[in-house]
């Protein structure tokens, strides 16, 4: 009878037990904290991904090599929500969708972004390790000399459009954050970036960031940006309609334009650009390239691997909706890497049977 009752209690008044737990043992959970960010870190996982049920808590690590799970029976419910109480959650809706951000120091000052999703008896959360305060190269990106002279010829434009593609985790903020950190360097042009979130913090250009919550949208954020008198503009992702207009407008009215978008290789690119609704003859007038790209592990640590299309292997692609049959298009240039034993990620020959 009394173990019904406290099973019952521990349901009813659960929420507030588990943080008097955790604020009883504030500085112990922010020691776990550091020492998980840490191991992750370690393993350079890039995300930590949690799966709480039955009062259970799985933690998995995204890394270079794939998941890795981790058996343990140290970080608990309560470390859980005390990452929802660091991260400035609602506390008081406890099953609504959140995400949000916070740092802590490790030698150097960490920024983590948590996201949290509940549904019924479970809960997941995905904590991401933040790339800030990087010291981006543009020759560091890949071994490809021709990539890097054509990364450097960016960076003295004036006007136009480049949207990158490639899946989550292939390096486009990384290769982006490069380029826009050397043509900040040259101190020639204003840049001015609208991410979500800021992934890759530069004190050398304006970087604003999306909160939906006060009703700065990616929607209201490029109207904004674009009276601030920029240059060159970054937006984060081009994800519907709307935001692709504002994009094509910004670059029509004479700016540079980087951009992203989800498509697996640049045809795809091209075509969910025009299903977007944006002007064949516009786009082709203002598309300066369509670069995307994959990264893997390889024989001499990480490699990223780049399709450009640009000048006339992009007018072609334009007008006959295909590649040129000169052009080395990222499958090729996976299945070349893999002949010569560059790269030794098997997610490389996942990847040639869809492209």
């Amino acid at each position: 009878m009394k173990k019904r009752k406290k099973i019952h209690i521990f349901k009813k008044y659960g929420f507030f037990l588990l943080f008097f737990e955790i604020f009883s043992n504030i500085n112990n959970m922010e020691q776990l904290l550091k020492d998980l960010i840490q191991f992750a870190l370690n393993k350079r996982s890039t995300d930590i991904h949690f799966i709480l049920s039955n009062h259970q808590l799985k933690i998995t690590l995204r890394t270079p090599n794939g998941f890795e799970s981790l058996i343990q029976d140290i970080w608990n419910e309560s470390f859980f929500e005390y990452l929802k109480y660091k991260s400035h959650f609602d506390l008081t809706n406890p099953y609504l969708p959140q995400s949000g951000q916070f740092s802590i120091f490790l030698k150097k000052e960490i920024f983590c972004r948590f996201s949290l999703i509940v549904n019924q008896q479970l809960q997941t959360g995905v904590l991401r390790i933040l790339n800030m305060n990087l010291d981006l190269k543009i020759d560091e990106l890949c071994h490809d000399s021709e990539v890097i002279q054509y990364f450097h010829s960016l960076t003295c434009k004036r006007s136009g459009l480049v949207i990158f593609s490639g899946p989550t985790g292939s390096g486009k903020t990384t290769t982006l954050h490069a380029i826009l950190h050397e043509i900040s360097l040259q101190g020639l042009h204003k840049v001015v970036s609208l991410e979500d979130p800021v992934e890759i913090k530069d004190n050398y250009y304006l970087q604003l960031q999306i909160n939906e919550a006060q009703g700065f949208t990616y929607e209201k954020g490029i109207e904004e940006l674009l009276r601030h008198d920029p240059d060159v503009i970054f937006i984060g992702e081009t994800r519907n309609t709307y935001t692709a207009q504002m994009v094509l407008r910004a670059c029509l009215t004479g700016h540079f334009v980087f951009t992203t978008i989800h498509a697996k290789n640049g045809l795809e690119t091209i075509e969910r650009l025009m299903d977007l609704g944006l002007p064949y003859k516009e786009l082709k007038m203002v598309l300066t390239a369509v670069i995307s790209q994959r990264l893997y592990s390889s024989k001499n640590g990480r490699e990223c691997i780049y399709e450009i299309l640009s000048n006339e292997q992009l007018q072609y692609a334009f007008e006959n909706r295909k590649y040129s049959p000169d052009f080395e298009n990222l499958k090729r240039k996976i299945q070349k890497n893999i002949e010569n034993g560059n790269l030794i990620d098997q997610q490389a020959r996942y990847d040639l049977l869809d492209l």
